[in-house]
């Protein structure tokens, strides 16, 4: 499967993980690595209590530099991280 279709699936999946209110912490980083080498594509819900529209964009990139992935799309308070870079030009 090429990755536009693992990213739509994904778009329209439920999340596979959940931001808690305790922020990007080791342990939150390591089951995304988990994830992200089981998915290869995983979409991230942050709760209310951690994420506002200012800093989730923010939370994102932290997110994606510390588990050395790349930010393909943030959508309200969701974000999708994925393993390898897109071609957005297909």
């Amino acid at each position: 499967m090429d990755y536009q279709k693992k990213f739509k699936k994904t778009l329209l999946s439920q999340p596979n993980c959940i931001l808690g209110k305790n922020g990007v912490t080791n342990e939150f980083i390591k089951h995304v690595n988990k994830l992200l080498k089981r998915y290869k594509v995983i979409k991230i819900k942050a709760l209310k209590s951690v994420a506002t529209k200012s800093n989730i964009k923010e939370l994102a990139h932290i997110t994606s530099k510390l588990s050395n992935s790349y930010l393909i799309d943030v959508r309200g308070k969701m974000f999708i991280l994925s393993l390898y870079d897109f071609d957005k030009s297909n």
